[in-house]
C-alpha cells in the first residue's frame, strides 16, 4: 500500500518570496514561523493547541532512503505523507481526551505535527512503506533505479 498522497501542482503566484506582503492580515514571515511552533485556542472549551514540527532523521541506505519522525500519542489514521519534487511532508495530529470537570493544571495540549525534508534522490514512490511505532513514524522510500538491459 502506498502511503503517500499526491499533492497537486502549486500555481505560481506573483512576488513569491516578497516576505513584506500581507496576506490575510499576516506577513507570510508570520505566516511561516506561525506554522514552525504555535500557541492558541482552539475552541471555546479552551483547548489549547500546540503546533510543532517534528524531530526527524533521514537515513541513506545502499537501495533507500528512511525516515524516522517522533509524533508521540499519534494514531496512524492521524498521519498523512505527502511528497511532490522529492520534498517529503508529514501532517499528523494527536487528539486528547477531555475530562469532565473544571481543570486546575493542563499541560497536555491538542497537538498538531508538520514537517517537510527533502529527499536528496529520486525515489520509487509505488514501492514507498511506512510504519508507526512507539510514537516513531519510520518511513521507507526505494531508490529508484533505472536498469538498462544488455544485448547479447
Amino acid at each position: 500500500m502506498n502511503p503517500f498522497q499526491k499533492k497537486q501542482p502549486k500555481e505560481s503566484k506573483e512576488n513569491e518570496g516578497n516576505y513584506e506582503e500581507e496576506q490575510d492580515g499576516k506577513s507570510s514571515v508570520n505566516q511561516f514561523f506561525s506554522k514552525i511552533t504555535s500557541f492558541g485556542k482552539s475552541n471555546k472549551e479552551n483547548l489549547g493547541e500546540f503546533r510543532q514540527t517534528p524531530l526527524m532523521d533521514l537515513i541513506e541506505r545502499k537501495y533507500d532512503i528512511v525516515l524516522k519522525a517522533d509524533i508521540p500519542d499519534v494514531t496512524k489514521n492521524n498521519v498523512t505523507l505527502e511528497i511532490q519534487d522529492r520534498l517529503l511532508t508529514i501532517r499528523a495530529e494527536c487528539l486528547i481526551d477531555i475530562e469532565e470537570g473544571t481543570y486546575i493544571r493542563r499541560e497536555r495540549f491538542y497537538r498538531k505535527y508538520e514537517g517537510s525534508v527533502n529527499i536528496p534522490v529520486q525515489i520509487d514512490e509505488e514501492k514507498a512503506t511506512a510504519k508507526l511505532s512507539n510514537g516513531v513514524l519510520t518511513v521507507f522510500l526505494p531508490k529508484k533505479i533505472d536498469t538498462i538491459e544488455v544485448e547479447d
